[in-house]
């Protein structure tokens, strides 16, 4: 099986064959085209598995392919354990968005807030939290969830 079956916008499979994958693992596999779906998925499987991948290509494809709710908030959100796990994230949404005019960013502990409230503040597609920096954001009033999972 290859990533063209899956049915993945072909800029986002442009992407992928640059980042030097050329078939998808089990979980991809898997997991693509039930989030393709829209079906809730819970899945589980070793580090190096393609987990990331398995999530964020289905999430990609789909704000590439659904017209936005009007706003400024993300449209979709992923929370992370820890900061560098969310800093992987982000950098694999860059690598995979290469090819899209996604905006993306993160919001994470121990970095500065000045870049976060000027990403926060622009319109934005997609967002990677640690729970701590988001909930501290959300009881401030600089982020909005409205537009998440419409």
């Amino acid at each position: 099986m290859s990533f063209d079956s899956l049915g993945l916008d072909a800029r986002l499979l442009q992407a992928v064959d640059a980042c030097g994958f050329s078939a998808p693992t089990d979980i991809q596999r898997e997991a693509i085209p039930r989030v393709l779906a829209g079906a809730d998925l819970m899945a589980s499987a070793q580090t190096g598995t393609g987990k990331t991948a398995a999530f964020v290509l289905p999430a990609m494809h789909r704000l590439v392919n659904e017209t936005p709710a009007p706003g400024r908030g993300p449209r979709v959100l992923i929370l992370s354990p820890t900061r560098e796990l969310a800093q992987q994230i982000t950098e694999a949404i860059r690598r995979f968005g290469s090819t899209l005019r996604l905006k993306s960013g993160s919001v994470v502990g121990g970095e500065a807030y000045g870049p976060q409230l000027r990403m926060l503040g622009a319109p934005l597609d997609l967002l990677v939290a640690t729970p701590g920096r988001l909930i501290d954001h959300l009881d401030r009033g600089r982020v909005d969830l409205s537009r998440v999972g419409l």
